[in-house]
């Protein structure tokens, strides 16, 4: 009993003494006289001028508060009059004992409505640089040990109040086009050289193209005599939402230690985690004169992603192809330098499905879209990525949306480098050992030289795109030496079958977008030639020789049949107008057959229109043996017809064109 009575009294004796504490800092603390050590405390602490509107207030419940209304703290010189930063309301908890002796010692500070307002000057010092290197006073470099006195000695730093945690809440912060908002911050106790753990949420907006929340945890650590700052276990996770999309794209950012020495002007950032709506990128960073002439270099790894999946997460569609692993693997990893509003990626690695790239890649200016590089691939296979057979379709009118006739105006691509390729492969053609140098100047990109092995021959060509008018012109001058014409040729016929090696030569330009465009458009000239080639699947002498024994039967009847007719040289030159290609000297010789001609091939339609004479270099009854032949339809199912009626004349006209009717059918089809 006398033990619980004791304590009873011990209680209420301190809360007595406390009341009389807290009634005696009620009657004698004026809040109002203590505006002059908070203005000063400020001005020491950051160099800026504190403007409290309105009275000062004392709370007492549920702890000892300093409450103020509206405030502002101001630029430093150089800098417009409007102030760095105002809040329409805060709170300052107080430490009692301190209290009593008049000295103010906060606790946590409330803050609401905080607006910051981040500029910088035309010397480009930003606002947020701290006054004790002025903004008059030129740059500080690395090592610089800051402001001195008159005698050389460094100038003392204000030390971090000793604070309980401070409280932020709907605040914002704007900088140039950039705006956050609705910036909600809440730390734990400050101490010079302590942890403090903070929680952050925001949302960040530019000029309503793009506007993101972010949520983050982590644990700061400030050294504010020496000028450092360090952030540990961050964990950001943001939602980015641009305009037109209506897929969010979520990301988040992982690290165990980011270090910042604003001194030294150095960061140093060893191991990020970054995650883009699940591709997983591992980062470092180091940073040099990162105030002054901010200067970034690190190591970036993209881990491996399957890239079908990978889409959709973007709010894009993958393309259909023809192999349906296409679009399956990417993974990269690069060195990278930012420095000079430019961004360089050396010792780039990367890898698309069965591709390796190498090499490196500057974007010289943000801006400007300007481009350099200088890549090498081991191989590619562009047949995989073309649309599946089923859906590619060649039509003589033009289908679906239509193509716009002018380039948008947009910034040109500035792009110079080189580009080599092991292995392309091309529809049925092999290209090995591809060389490209590009170069653009004043919208012009030139591709020269172009070079290659192909099936045993050698292309080369010199590209010219000029998109200086809203319509662009395209300039060809292509040569091909030695090349197999039956794996050229043969891809776009169902029933022609060609071999045999020879050159073909174009030099054209047109003008418009899109390959339907410029083939409409297409002005130049084309020849090609072809030594010992032969015509495939068909023997014309064998059956030229079989309608000569049934006509004659002292003619040898054994003749075999090798199903190919060879032929010792083709030629043909055509000038192209419009897209139409002429030719006047089509001439295809061999030991049994020799056929010349003329006519058209309309390239944007693939259109036939030739009349060829087919000599076969044989006669009946002294009468040659010579057959018009007309091709019509396209060159991918090109129809033969010929004029059996002209085969003969006078009594031998119904023997030959009866005898030969059947027989030269296989050859040239349906009379």
């Amino acid at each position: 009993m006398r033990t619980g009575r004791v304590l009873a009294l011990l209680v209420g004796g301190l809360v007595a003494l406390l009341g009389v504490g807290l009634l005696t800092v009620w009657l004698l603390v004026n809040p109002d006289d203590y505006k002059p050590q908070i203005i000063a405390a400020v001005h020491h602490a950051t160099g800026r001028d504190l403007i409290l509107d309105g009275r000062l207030e004392l709370s007492l419940f549920p702890w000892i508060a300093l409450k103020f209304g509206a405030a502002s703290l101001s630029n430093p010189p150089g800098f417009p009059a409007q102030p760095f930063l105002s809040f329409a309301s805060g709170s300052a908890r107080l430490r009692l004992i301190p209290l009593l002796a008049k000295h103010l010692e906060f606790g946590q500070i409330d803050i609401d409505g905080l607006d910051v307002r981040l500029v910088r000057n035309a010397a480009g010092f930003g606002n947020w640089q701290p006054v004790g290197r002025g903004v008059q006073d030129s740059p500080r470099v690395a090592g610089d040990a800051g402001p001195s006195s008159a005698t050389g000695a460094p100038l003392p730093q204000p030390a971090l109040p000793d604070l309980a945690a401070i409280k932020i809440t709907h605040a914002r912060v704007s900088y140039q086009d950039i705006t956050i908002d609705h910036l909600d911050l809440e730390t734990g106790a400050f101490a010079e050289r302590g942890l403090v753990p903070v929680t952050l949420s925001a949302v960040a907006g530019r000029d309503g193209k793009a506007t993101m929340t972010v949520d983050a945890r982590f644990v700061l650590q400030v050294d504010a005599s020496a000028e450092r700052l360090a952030v540990a276990a961050l964990n950001l996770n943001s939602v980015l939402q641009i305009a037109g999309n209506p897929r969010p794209l979520r990301w988040s950012v992982a690290a165990p230690h980011i270090d910042f020495d604003f001194a030294a002007q150095l960061l140093s950032a060893p191991d990020l985690a970054c995650n883009v709506a699940g591709a997983n990128l591992s980062v470092t960073v180091e940073g040099t004169h990162i105030i002054d002439d901010p200067h970034f270099a690190g190591n970036v790894t993209l881990a491996p992603l399957v890239l079908r999946e990978y889409l959709p997460r973007l709010g894009l569609k993958p393309l259909p192809t023809r192999d349906p692993k296409a679009w399956s693997l990417v993974e990269a990893s690069s060195r990278f330098i930012v420095e000079d509003h430019a961004l360089r990626l050396e010792g780039l690695k990367a890898t698309l499905d069965d591709s390796h790239v190498a090499g490196g890649l500057t974007l010289k200016n943000f801006a400007e879209r300007a481009v350099d590089f200088d890549l090498t691939a081991d191989r590619v296979d562009l047949d995989r990525y073309l649309a599946p057979a089923a859906q590619v379709s060649r039509q003589t009118e033009p289908t679906g949306a239509p193509v716009p006739e002018v380039l948008p105006q947009r910034a040109p691509v500035e792009a110079n480098g080189t580009l080599a390729v092991g292995s392309l492969q091309v529809g049925l053609l092999d290209f090995s050992a591809v060389q490209l140098t590009v170069s653009t100047h004043d919208r012009i990109m030139h591709l020269f030289p172009v070079a290659a092995r192909i099936d045993g021959g050698r292309y080369s060509g010199d590209i010219t795109i000029d998109s200086r008018d809203p319509v662009p012109t395209l300039s060809l001058d292509e040569h091909l030496v030695g090349i197999d014409v039956g794996r050229l040729l043969n891809a776009e016929s169902k029933s022609l079958r060609l071999s045999g090696r020879g050159s073909m030569n174009l030099k054209a330009s047109g003008r418009g977008i899109g390959a339907d465009a410029i083939l409409r458009t297409l002005q130049g000239r084309f020849d090609a030639s072809v030594a010992d080639g032969a015509l495939e699947g068909v023997d014309v002498g064998y059956e030229f020789g079989r309608a000569s024994a049934f006509l004659d039967e002292h003619a040898a009847k054994d003749v075999t049949n090798t199903h190919r007719t060879p032929f010792n040289s083709f030629k043909l030159s055509a000038q192209i107008a419009d897209g139409v290609a002429s030719t006047h000297d089509l001439v295809v010789e061999s030991l049994v057959l020799k056929l010349t001609g003329q006519g058209t091939v309309n390239l944007a339609t693939q259109a036939l229109d030739l009349a060829l004479l087919a000599d076969t270099k044989q006669s009946l009854a002294n009468v040659p043996i010579q057959i018009p032949v007309k091709i019509s339809g396209t060159i991918s199912d090109p129809a033969v017809h010929a004029d059996l009626g002209s085969l003969a004349h006078g009594e031998l006209k119904e023997k030959v064109k009866n005898a030969l009717k059947d027989k030269l059918r296989s050859l040239f089809g349906s009379p």
